[in-house]
């Protein structure tokens, strides 16, 4: 189910287009500032963004240039909206990072075929991303069609961040939850050498990883096509 954020002060248009698109069959996110964005996706990348440009405090195109510069919301699609009383239009709303614009009041039905034909871009593009594929019984990944071999606690380490690609994970809460320290402990020494030796193994260029990203000081995530088996999930319950 894509992802999709919502950003907009105007209480009544955020409703509206969030009924819209979850009849639409989209997982909806909302918010009503450019700061709370930015905390936003510190652990959620959404598949796509719809932006007033008129947001009070942070407005839209200074948070798209933000976000343009963050290196995992640096490609998402931002559709912007725009109210008919700003000074701003389209050539500011592209210049800005965005890759399109609806001028209010517009036909919901316009708004739903732009956001179907952004994501459609999108996925045509996944071929680009590398494929992992999880096989449980022997500690397996295949990574494109290269076949990697991993120790334990390195399978499990690398099956609960493919579990929520592109969610950010702390290394406190792998500690936690791979590991099973109480919280408060564990080394987090621990997780950065296990990452490493992942990359080490699945990264073309471990130096320049594409498939386990960290944010500094925030955490880890995957980026890539993931398929888990059956069994590997049923041992993350």
């Amino acid at each position: 189910m894509y992802k999709i954020l919502l950003v907009d002060n105007d209480a009544e248009t955020l409703e509206m287009i969030d009924q819209l698109l979850k009849r639409e069959g989209y997982s909806i996110y909302r918010a009503t500032s450019g700061h709370d964005v930015l905390r936003l996706v510190d652990s959620l990348v959404p598949d796509l963004m719809v932006i007033s440009m008129t947001l009070s405090g942070m407005d839209g195109l200074t948070l798209c240039r933000k976000l343009r510069a963050l290196p995992h919301t640096a490609r998402t699609p931002i559709v912007f909206l725009n109210s008919s009383e700003s000074p701003y239009g389209v050539a500011d709303a592209l210049g800005a990072g965005g890759d399109d614009y609806l001028r209010k009041p517009f036909a919901l039905r316009e708004l739903a075929a732009r956001i179907r034909a952004h994501l459609r871009r999108v996925a045509t593009k996944q071929d680009d991303v590398p494929r992992l594929r999880i096989v449980p019984d022997s500690l397996t990944v295949f990574v494109n069609d290269r076949k990697v071999l991993l120790t334990q606690v390195e399978f499990d380490l690398l099956l609960f961040l493919c579990s929520t690609p592109n969610q950010l994970h702390s290394t406190q809460t792998l500690l936690n939850d791979v590991w099973q320290y109480p919280r408060g402990t564990g080394d987090t020494a621990l997780v950065r050498n296990h990452v490493r030796n992942l990359r080490r193994k699945l990264e073309s260029d471990p130096e320049r990883p594409e498939i386990i990203q960290s944010r500094h000081g925030r955490g880890y995530t995957v980026r890539a096509q993931v398929e888990i088996e059956p069994d590997a999930m049923r041992s993350l319950r």
